[in-house]
């Protein structure tokens, strides 16, 4: 063969044997996405699809869902996506059920002052902390959470840790100047794993609570309920559903029917030791948006993103009940600056006055401290009065008459003190 041939040969398989090293090699370091015989699909990430719910981008969240179980995957992933796709299924539901709420005000505060945020009228009972609670409880509760008393004074209902780790609600009476011991409102805590945060419209018969279960969008979600007294038990609870539930934490729901009012208190889109507390217009139609699809101005409404959006058309309404909340708000403080203050905030300095404090926090509880002592005196005089009744009275049937309501004030007078020491003493706490 001659050598020129040889050469050429050589050449050839030279170039070969570096053409297929190349091609070996770059299939060894390419990208797996480019190679489409040896792709391989990712599988969803659980954040991504936690920011698609809580982004109310349920459908979104289904597709991932369902294509993360059609794949081979560990049962603890398998039981994230399953979680997450009733979360989601839920939430497009609920969205398309989205009510009409007209919102007029919102405050982000810290989560042990969201009391401060709520001016509700004196006939819609009284909030109570879960300190407060203990207090007036003394032994016989471990109160977590927010809880409620009645206009009267005589009906406590709570959150309580059971043994099992869950919460439950609780119901005292006060019979004279004692509490019952707690009980568990069964037709509730039977239905859901309640946290409590519980509300009694002055009708004594709607019922509003926080709680999570499998009904629940994510979180807590707030609940309501009816008592039926012809039958003494609480009718199955309702999920209020959308815009009041998100797939974060929302709690407290409150309606003042004098004022015209509502309130309710989330977490959504908040730091973890943050609450947003919304006020709202009440609509007893509970009226829903029209849905044909699912667009982003109805994710927007369902979760709150913009108070002005939802007043759109109702700026009488907005205006109206603004002035409404303005005046509620201002009832503290109007209370407080008529009542000649004598706080004692240590030996021998006194203030006489709401502008002598100088921390903020301590000058909005020494509102509600005014507030409150101004009340406790009309209740002590309304007390003499019934008292002067009492032992002026005829006969037996009219002390008869008298008596529970004395006893009932006499109660909630106590509970007043006790409520007035409390708040005395924070404000001292944080003052000095």
């Amino acid at each position: 063969m001659p050598y020129s041939i040889k050469f050429i040969i050589l050449l050839t398989f030279t170039a070969l044997c570096t053409s297929i090293g190349a091609q070996k090699k770059a299939v060894k370091t390419a990208p797996r996405g480019r190679v489409a015989t040896s792709a391989i699909i990712q599988k969803p990430k659980i954040s991504t699809i936690d920011s698609l719910i809580s982004h109310y981008q349920f459908d979104e969240a289904i597709s991932l869902i369902e294509r993360g179980l059609d794949e081979q995957a560990a049962a603890s992933y398998h039981d994230s996506l399953t979680q997450r796709q009733h979360q989601a299924h839920k939430g497009n539901s609920m969205i398309e059920a989205t009510q009409k709420v007209v919102f007029v005000d919102s405050q982000v505060v810290s989560r042990e002052r969201m009391l401060l945020a709520i001016s509700t009228d004196k006939s819609c009972g009284q909030l109570l902390t879960a300190k407060q609670i203990k207090e007036l409880l003394a032994d016989n509760a471990q109160p977590v959470g927010v809880g409620f008393i009645n206009d009267f004074g005589d009906q406590l209902f709570f959150g309580q840790k059971a043994a099992n780790g869950t919460t439950r609600l609780m119901q005292a009476n006060l019979y004279g100047d004692k509490w019952s011991t707690p009980t568990s409102l069964f037709d509730i805590n039977n239905n859901t794993t309640a946290e409590g945060f519980p509300f009694m419209m002055a009708d004594g018969a709607t019922f509003y609570f926080a709680a999570q279960d499998e009904g629940s969008l994510g979180g807590y979600d707030i609940y309501v309920t009816r008592y039926d007294a012809s039958n003494g038990t609480f009718l199955k609870p309702e999920n209020m559903g959308m815009p009041f539930n998100s797939p974060a934490n929302d709690y407290l729901m409150i309606y003042d029917e004098v004022n015209r009012l509502g309130w309710f208190v989330s977490d959504r889109n908040q730091p973890a030791d943050k609450v947003c507390v919304y006020t709202f217009i009440p609509d007893e139609g509970r009226e829903t948006y029209e849905v044909d699809t699912i667009s982003t101005q109805l994710r927007h409404l369902a979760a709150i993103h913009s108070i002005a959006a939802t007043q759109k058309g109702n700026q009488t309404a907005v205006a109206d009940a603004t002035e409404r909340l303005k005046q509620a708000r201002n009832a503290k403080m109007d209370i407080a600056q008529n009542t000649i203050l004598n706080f004692d905030l240590a030996y021998e300095k006194r203030y006489t006055s709401i502008d002598e404090f100088k921390n903020a926090e301590a000058k909005k509880l020494a509102v509600d401290w005014a507030a409150q002592t101004f009340r406790r005196a009309q209740l002590a005089e309304l007390l003499q009065e019934n008292r002067l009744k009492y032992a002026n009275a005829r006969s037996e049937a009219e002390r008869k008459a008298i008596a529970p309501i004395i006893l009932r004030q006499e109660g909630e007078l106590d509970i007043q003190d006790e409520q007035i020491v409390s708040l005395a003493n924070q404000i001292r706490t944080l003052e000095n």
